[in-house]
């Protein structure tokens, strides 16, 4: 039988011997890093969720339009439900849920943590900008959102839009505004944008043709608008009504629909 050939062990050259050296090196000061970082996180979150620092102990709750009893009795409900808990375990996105179930009309509800041992709870609530006449008023935003629960006094100066459906989606919010609907609302936007407009104010929205909306001045004047370019209609309604030869009680309707203003006597 033939003798079997030896292999010898190749040797690395010494560069190479140094890179392999340092690699191994790295790699084990790495295991080490990451080691001590997980270690760290551990320590870091046992502290957090362990410590009696951060035991739920006081929720504060801000929003405009809110009666501070509704507020002493939403915080205290809160407390009975979760004082001494840790914050880091509250579930804030169910208490989202909740408040803005009892308060339909809130459009923005922010629960956060503010430590140590605190709720921060934010109520943003949804403000009229007109009243839609279907059959009874509904004050609405300006999203079109049906507003359930809003002071009297706070409707008295804003426009009446009639011509247009409120159904049970839209109050609830579940789907966007009729055309016509959405089109006044975006007519109220742009007259808000002119405050030189304040001082003759909007009665009402005649929204009935959404190709062509009609809305009344408060001295009586009918303006028809149309669809479109509201704010440049606007601006050319203002100048109109800034003119000296105009005595607005013997205007009967003024039209913005074409290229030159068309102005109807009564």
């Amino acid at each position: 039988m033939g003798r079997q050939k030896k292999f010898k062990k190749m040797k690395l050259p010494p560069f190479l011997e140094d890179f392999k050296s340092a690699l191994v090196e790295k790699f084990v000061l790495g295991l080490v890093v990451i080691f001590a970082i997980v270690i760290s996180i551990l320590f870091v979150k046992t502290f957090l969720y362990r410590s009696d620092y951060f035991r739920l102990r006081i929720v504060e709750t801000r929003g405009d339009f809110l009666d501070q009893a509704v507020v002493n009795s939403m915080n205290n409900e809160l407390l009975k439900i979760h004082r001494g808990r840790n914050v880091f375990t509250i579930n804030l996105k169910g208490i989202e849920r909740s408040i803005q179930t009892s308060y339909p009309d809130a459009k923005d509800v922010s629960v956060r943590i503010a430590l140590p041992d605190r709720l921060s709870i934010s109520l943003k609530f949804r403000k009229p900008v007109a009243v839609v006449n279907a059959g009874r008023y509904y004050p609405i935003d300006e999203d079109g959102f049906v507003l359930p629960r809003v002071d009297a006094g706070s409707l008295k100066d804003l426009p009446v839009i009639f011509g247009v459906d409120i159904n049970s989606e839209t109050r609830r919010g579940a789907r966007p505004p009729s055309k016509g609907l959405g089109l006044a609302i975006e007519l109220i936007k742009s007259i808000r944008r002119f405050k030189s407009f304040a001082e003759y104010g909007v009665n009402t929205i005649d929204a009935r043709d959404a190709k062509n909306l009609v809305f009344f001045l408060k001295a009586g004047t009918e303006v028809r608008i149309g669809c479109e370019g509201f704010g440049e209609r606007l601006e050319q309604l203002i100048r109109t009504l800034r003119d000296p030869r105009l005595v607005l009680p013997n205007i009967k309707y003024i039209d913005l629909r074409f290229k030159d203003v068309v102005i109807g006597p009564k």
